[in-house]
């Protein structure tokens, strides 16, 4: 799976961010450095509110975009009304619905992250569990913690 982080401006090197624990009221983070040179390795822990509240944005979007679904009419400005979210989930897939929320939950907190430390990373995101082990343990309203680890760029 590829994910994309930007950032504004730079610390100067792993060494300085090594052990930085950067507590949020939506994620905390846990940062390390690796056995790379200019890699920081990110410990990041997403609260329930905030995995909710991407859940609730990107499933509306998908909603909204849909097809028609069948045995439900639209009414007049293209509004499906009154259909259960669990029979939604269903006919969007939910695997589908999952890797999209679960997409924009890490590229969100790690650009947030790297825009409050003032950090330069280059775009290249590696996240150390497979889509399969991420997807196993999210819930939409529940923690959600994956490990990622960012690139850092000099500054020219």
């Amino acid at each position: 799976m590829q994910f994309a982080v930007s950032a504004v401006a730079a610390k100067t090197s792993v060494e300085d961010l090594e052990g930085l624990s950067s507590p949020s009221q939506d994620f905390s983070v846990t940062a390390s450095g690796t056995s790379e040179a200019n890699e920081l390795k990110l410990s990041v822990e997403v609260s329930g509110a905030k995995t909710v509240a991407i859940f609730d944005d990107v499933f509306s979007k998908m909603v909204a975009a849909a097809q028609p679904i069948p045995g439900f009419r639209r009414v007049k400005g293209g509004k499906t009304p009154n259909i259960p979210e669990d029979v939604l989930l269903q006919i969007l897939g939910p695997s589908e619905v999952y890797k999209q929320v679960i997409k924009k939950v890490i590229n969100s907190t790690i650009a947030e992250f790297v825009e409050k430390e003032g950090l330069t990373v280059s775009t290249d995101l590696r996240v150390e569990q497979s889509f399969e082990d991420l997807e196993a343990k999210f819930e939409p309203g529940d923690k959600f913690s994956f490990d990622a680890v960012v690139q850092l760029r000099e500054l020219n």
